[in-house]
């Protein structure tokens, strides 16, 4: 009777571990909007007309929601991409023409700025998305999410002028303060993009 009674005992434990332990955690991927392109997973490209910048929303619980976040993101490292160029080419140059190092840093993030602004970067274009629909097995049941991935582009002429805009507004900060050294430095500047350095 004892034997029997280890004997169902085991039985019972060893069904409740296999109950308990079956695919938890376990994913899937059941939907995609096309095959997975190589441009989600690098950032930043260029070609010989353009600069493509991707941005990704993992885990989204709604498609539609993670495409925006997905653009938001790509966007946002545009805007980091044009304040990085600014800040390091206009502090380089204020340096060069031995500027105060306060107004270096003052005028550099004036320019820098300035790119924040929305409307400098209507020439934006999304050519390219994909998602893809994964689903997980949970304790609480099935679960689905989204991963999605959009990539967007500026030509480098845009590119360009967005950043001619940053030192144009620093010029006429320099110009506002009466200060020649700053003025000089960001018509050097705008005189560098247009002459393609």
């Amino acid at each position: 009777m004892k034997n029997l009674i280890l004997v169902i005992l085991l039985i019972c434990i060893s069904q409740f571990i296999s109950c308990t332990s079956t695919d938890t955690g376990e994913e899937s991927s059941i939907e995609r909007s096309s095959s997975k392109p190589g441009w989600i997973l690098t950032p930043v490209t260029k070609d010989d007309s353009y600069i493509y910048v991707s941005g990704e929303m993992t885990s989204a619980r709604d498609r539609s929601f993670g495409m925006n976040q997905a653009y938001a993101d790509a966007l946002r490292k545009l805007l980091n991409m044009m304040e990085n160029d600014v800040k390091t080419q206009s502090s380089m140059t204020l340096r060069g023409a031995n500027m105060d190092e306060g107004d270096v840093a003052r005028f550099s993030e004036f320019a820098v700025a300035w790119i924040s602004q929305t409307y400098t970067i209507a020439n934006i274009e999304n050519p390219e998305i994909y998602w893809e629909k994964t689903k997980v097995k949970t304790d609480e049941g099935i679960r689905y999410y989204y991963d999605c991935h959009s990539r967007i582009r500026i030509s480098k002429k845009g590119f360009r002028a967005i950043l001619e805009g940053a030192y144009t507004h620093l010029k006429k900060k320099a110009r506002d303060e009466n200060n020649q050294k700053a003025e000089e430095t960001a018509n050097k500047l705008i005189d560098e993009l247009k002459n393609g350095k």
